[in-house]
This record gives structure tokens, sequence and C-alpha cells, in this order.
């Protein structure tokens, strides 16, 4: 009898077998076969979960998702949020690369969910700063995007940094931000009381 639990089992460990593959084969060469002869199971029981190779990518992408969601929430500060972040990005560096290249910035956008706790970072700052902690939609998709870049960069082996070194790095542009936008503030109320 096939159980939830059994059935949620059987598609972690296809989606282990996927993350293997990955680090020796791109997306589009992986067969079911080598998927499922990894986990010790049937072709019969691949199908019967996910319809092809890329429905499972789908489902693993979901699950990362999930899974960085729940260690962010584990964590006090933007910093140890992105610590985590980065140490699981450097394990599963070969699935990160190929969400990068099958979904381009926008998968990853849809993995790591980086507006959550970059918009309570910036408030942080920006309260640090003596302003008001709320930030423009806008502002904070801006500052995604380039948060997202130096991940792309580094998931792409463009920037040769260890996740504690690129940390500062991240963390350096988001308080960057907060104190430009503490120096606009300051800037445009002198210009009002001219």
């Amino acid at each position: 009898m096939n159980t939830p639990e059994n059935g949620n089992r059987t598609r972690r460990e296809l989606a282990e077998a996927l993350k293997t593959l990955l680090k020796r084969k791109p997306l589009e060469q992986m067969r079911v076969r080598e998927l499922t002869e990894l986990c010790g199971l049937r072709r019969q029981s691949f199908y019967y979960h996910f319809k092809d190779v890329y429905d499972l990518f789908d489902w693993a992408i979901r699950q990362e998702q999930a899974y960085l969601r729940g260690a962010r929430e584990d964590c006090l500060t933007w910093r140890q949020a992105m610590g985590a972040v980065l140490e699981r990005a450097a394990e599963e560096r070969a699935f990160y690369q190929a969400v990068l290249r099958y979904r381009g910035r926008a998968g990853l956008r849809e993995v790591f969910l980086l507006s959550e706790p970059l918009e309570a970072a910036l408030a942080y700052y920006r309260t640090r700063s003596g302003l008001n902690p709320s930030s423009e939609r806008a502002q904070v998709l801006c500052w995604e995007t380039v948060l997202l870049s130096l991940l792309e960069g580094w998931i792409s082996d463009d920037l040769d940094l260890t996740p504690e070194e690129l940390l500062p790095v991240l963390e350096d542009a988001v308080i960057r931000k907060a104190s430009l936008d503490a120096w606009e503030t300051l800037w445009n109320e002198s210009r009002q009381n001219e």
C-alpha cells in the first residue's frame, strides 16, 4: 500500500538522485532509468509520482524553497539567514547551477525568496539610521536584484568566494542601501527647509 509518507519518501529519494546526477550531467541528459537505479526503484514508481524528469526538477525546486524558508525561520538575524542560504547553496551547488541554467535569475528568485529577509534587514538598518523602517516595494525589488546578481555570479563560479567571504559582501550591500536611504532623506529634508 502506498501511504502518503511512502510517497514523500520516494519523492525525496528521487530528488536526491536528481541532485547526485546533476553533479555529473545536465538535466536534459538524465534518464528516468538512471534515477530509479540510484534509488533502487522501478520505473513505474517514478511515473506514479512524476510525469518526467522536469516534473521532478520542479518538485525539487519547491522542496528546496521550503527547506530554505524553514532554515531562515530558525535564524535570529539577516546575517544568520543568509549564512544558512549560502551554506545550503554551497552544499548543493550543482542543483543551484541547474536552477540558474534552466530557470535563470527568476528561478533563483523563486528558490531563494530573498524579499522577506531583505525587507526585514532593510527595515532594521533604516531604523538604526533614524528613518521610517518601511521601504517601497520597488526599492526592495531593486536590491533583491542586486543580491541575486551577486548570488548568480557566485553560483556560476564567477566569484571565487567561500560562503563566509560572500556573506559580508551581501551584508555590506544591504547596509549601503540603508545608508543611501538615510542620506537621501537628509538631503530631501534639508532642501525642503531652504
